[in-house]
């Protein structure tokens, strides 16, 4: 029986053949009434319309979509805004330019991932800022001495004329430097330094002093961080510590610090030195493989060896400005950076780092977080100031420091203990209530208030931080001499003491 053709193809192609004969009869489009020629209509193949050619647009090839930006031309702008915001002098003004020139001229679609790339950035190069201040000042406060800053002949005699005449000078400069006002945010530090100083000055408890004692400070460490600049904390720390002798304890352990890379990853610049290194010794081979390369570089009979395949390694010299962004003054290896190596409490600040891995939003904050945390620190007043030397310091700080807005001058002085609620709750036999808590950093005990008991303690508070009188004494000979302590005497017996 012969095989009928297959009915299905021959009505198909019959179709195809009817709708060709249709489309090549189909008249053109001619102009209408009043003489305008009907757009085409756009083509749905292979070639992109006229539409598509636009940056942004959706009128692109089947399956793009929207167009992202160049992945060259948004480098270019993440290397200005890393130019811009981790400089840690003052902001470069052609990096500043470049940048809002880009951002004006952006189309719609590119914004957003510019605008991404921009606030990371600017995330990053805040936290870095953080990192580097708080790193700098354990490191200044790690190779800060007591009493260092001092001239060797002032060293050598603390209680002698040469020892009390430089103190006065150094801090005499340094009031005079940084109060320039009665107003600004180091008002605070200034009047609770005076405070201390005043305190000290007083005598006996019985006078609202702290007698053989040393008043202890409690300072939260942003005071000096965040109130006037890398250059005040320097100074500040150095006046402090350095020249008048004051000692420091934390209340708390030093914050864990991550490196912030400013180089994009996979940069060459951000390599370990190899044998390369023209300032790196190259080993010496040995015996064995000195004759074994000798035998390999033997000629045979199958003739020279194929050249090596291309390297597929980045170049060690950066190729084009994209390639090499602006870097940090600090160096690679940030044990440079603490002063006493390893050893160093310093040490775990840096015990973290982020070099070869990214952080995400939530890392960041964290972080953040930590580090803006409050960290407070106990500065102990110099046990070889005397009441009179102190007096003598205190009338260096002007009249605004120690007059309130009111006119009248304000003073500072420690209460006299009572039992308080000790007492009741020993009446009560509900046990006793220790205004003291204990805590421990380093293995170091130290006792602070606690802050519901503070009138228990005898605590005050003025300008910033609290006061109370420490438990360690001080040098024989703290009252000063006779004739101050005979004019202290009259002057309170008039009541202008």
């Amino acid at each position: 029986m012969p095989s009928r053709p297959y009915e299905g193809r021959r009505a198909s192609s019959e179709t195809t053949q009817f709708n060709h004969n249709i489309l090549a009869t189909a008249p053109i489009p001619s102009k209408d009434g009043l003489g305008r020629t009907p757009p085409p209509l756009p083509l749905r193949g292979g070639s992109p319309s006229v539409l598509s050619g636009r940056e942004g647009s959706t009128f692109t090839r089947r399956g793009e979509g929207v167009s992202s930006p160049p992945p060259a031309e948004l480098e270019l702008f993440a290397h200005h805004c890393r130019m811009f915001y981790f400089s840690s002098g003052s902001p470069d003004d052609s990096s500043a330019e470049f940048i809002s020139k880009t951002l004006a001229k952006l189309p719609p679609a590119h914004r957003a991932a510019y605008t991404r790339v921009q606030s990371r950035l600017r995330s990053q190069a805040h936290l870095h800022h953080l990192r580097v201040r708080v790193s700098s000042f354990h490191a200044l406060m790690s190779s800060t001495a007591a009493n260092g800053s001092l001239s060797v002949p002032a060293r050598s005699e603390l209680t002698g004329t040469r020892g009390k005449a430089e103190r006065l000078e150094r801090l005499r400069s340094f009031i005079h430097t940084w109060h320039a006002s009665s107003a600004g945010p180091l008002e605070p530090f200034f009047r609770g330094l005076w405070s201390v100083l005043r305190v000290q000055s007083r005598g006996p408890p019985s006078a609202g002093g702290a007698g053989p004692k040393r008043a202890v400070w409690e300072v939260d460490d942003a005071v000096f961080l965040e109130s006037g600049g890398p250059e005040f904390m320097h100074e500040a720390v150095t006046i402090i510590k350095g020249v008048l002798g004051f000692e420091d304890q934390p209340l708390t352990t030093p914050p864990k610090l991550r490196r912030v890379s400013t180089l994009p990853r996979g940069d060459p610049t951000n390599r370990a030195r190899t044998f390369s290194d023209p300032f790196t010794d190259r080993p010496k081979p040995s015996a064995a493989a000195t004759a074994q390369a000798q035998r390999e570089r033997k000629p045979s009979a199958r003739g020279p060896a194929p050249q090596p395949p291309p390297s597929r390694r980045r170049p060690a010299a950066p190729v084009s400005p994209l390639d090499s962004p602006i870097r940090d003054n600090e160096p690679e290896d940030r044990e440079l950076l603490l002063p006493h190596g390893q050893g160093s409490p310093l040490s775990r600040l840096s015990a973290e780092s982020t070099d070869d891995e990214e952080l995400n939003e939530d890392d960041v904050a964290a972080e953040e977080a930590d580090l803006n945390r409050p960290r407070f620190r106990l500065w102990v007043f110099p046990a070889h100031i005397d009441d009179e030397e102190a007096e003598r310091l205190m009338g260096l700080f002007p009249a605004s420091v120690y007059r309130g807005r009111s006119g009248k001058n304000m003073d500072a002085r420690f209460p006299l203990t009572r039992p308080g609620r000790a007492l009741k709750d020993l009446e009560l036999g509900t046990g006793f209530d220790s205004p003291w808590q204990t805590i421990t950093v380093d293995d170091v005990q130290v006792q602070v208030p606690k802050i519901e008991a503070e009138d228990e303690a005898g605590v005050i508070r003025s300008g910033t931080g609290r006061i109370w009188i420490g438990a360690e004494d001080r040098q024989p000979g703290w009252p000063g001499g006779g004739w101050f302590r005979f004019k202290r005497w009259w002057r309170r017996l008039f009541g202008r003491g």
